[in-house]
């Protein structure tokens, strides 16, 4: 046998290690609608396409139970949410000696047999006390559209008791039937016969957003103002650019009703959705009364918060061991996030409109 150089053999393990590493974390962020109320979209036809995809993760637009803490109690995030824990510590207000345990033990036992719907409502209350507000809209979601049909009198008393009733659980916004979750996401959990979302919003940055948010907007109302008062002034010009150029063409705007999911998913509804969020964005800086430098502070804020929710999928993905990921966010969030990904060696995105 012929002996190896030592510069050879090194460059055999370098070799090994690269092979090795190749294996990445594949990920498909489905940029969606926080409101599908009035959609004529065909909704199991996108659940089919992430189920064939056949994540071991699926992500929503929620902030991780421990980040609540951090936030300051004016956050309008952290305000919503303890309207809702409020309700549920007043119906519930015995307290477990160890939440994390008792959560442990309940998904355990519905992992074996999912239909104990005495368990699956003491697991949703459990996760709204410990401000894991995704699984507990996923728990609640389950029970309201898929277990009460089968509960007995007791059952049906006990849930009335834990959770007031299916209006009050609209009406408190903690069931949201036009919602990405209960159309797509948390229906996609379920048949996938999974029992958890994960949790990857970032809201660390939300006070500097909303600051440079409203000095932007003041800014835009006098460039309207004087386009309004003259109509062949240089802002009336920068009002018509922007207008033009965040719209859809008629056959774009048909297409895109053909297949909303498919549009949301395309870089024409990403650019869109920049010029629609940005007050027109990056392509008017300099022009003619455009808020040119509170925009880009709007953009940075913006930046933050988007890396912050990539770093959030990718801890947990790492700490699952999880091979593929479906993550949903609101349709701004989709193209920004893909870039940030894809420079992650460990990562490879898959375009929602490759799947199959």
């Amino acid at each position: 046998m012929k002996k190896i150089h030592k510069a050879g053999l090194a460059l055999l393990i370098l070799i090994g290690l690269a092979i090795t590493s190749k294996a990445q974390i594949e990920i498909v962020i489905v940029g969606s609608s926080h409101n599908n109320s009035k959609s004529t979209q065909n909704f199991q036809a996108v659940i089919e396409k992430l189920k064939n995809f056949k994540p071991d993760m699926v992500f929503g637009e929620y902030i991780p139970a421990g980040d609540y803490a951090k936030l300051d109690d004016s956050n309008w995030a952290k305000k919503g949410f303890k309207t809702k824990v409020n309700y549920i510590e007043k119906l519930n207000p015995e307290t477990a000696k160890n939440s994390s345990s008792l959560i442990k033990k309940n998904q355990k036992a519905l992992s074996s047999f999912p239909n104990y719907h005495k368990t699956r409502m003491d697991l949703a209350v459990e996760y709204a006390k410990t401000w894991d507000r995704g699984n507990f809209d996923y728990q609640v979601y389950v029970l309201d559209n898929y277990m009460k049909p089968n509960f007995g009198k007791e059952e049906k008393a006990a849930y009335d008791k834990m959770f007031g009733g299916t209006d009050s659980l609209k009406k408190l916004n903690i069931l949201r039937p036009g919602s990405e979750y209960n159309k797509i996401f948390f229906p996609l959990i379920y048949q996938l016969g999974q029992n958890q979302i994960y949790n990857m919003d970032c809201q660390t940055y939300d006070e500097p957003w909303s600051v440079a948010w409203g000095k932007t907007d003041s800014i835009f109302k006098i460039l309207s103002a004087k386009a309004k008062a003259d109509a062949l002034s240089p802002e009336a010009k920068t009002i018509k650019a922007i207008e033009e150029y965040s719209s859809y063409a008629d056959e774009e705007e048909k297409k895109f009703k053909d297949d909303e999911y498919a549009g949301m998913n395309t870089d024409k509804y990403a650019e869109l959705n920049d010029a629609w969020n940005f007050y027109g964005g990056k392509k008017f800086f300099g022009y003619a009364g455009f808020p040119t430098e509170t925009v880009k502070e709007m953009i940075a804020q913006w930046t933050l918060r988007n890396e912050g929710m990539c770093k959030n999928v990718i801890d947990q993905a790492k700490a699952k061991k999880a091979k593929r990921v479906v993550v949903g966010v609101g349709a701004a969030h989709r193209k920004i996030m893909e870039e940030i990904l894809a420079k992650n060696k460990d990562v490879k995105i898959i375009s929602y409109n490759e799947l199959k």
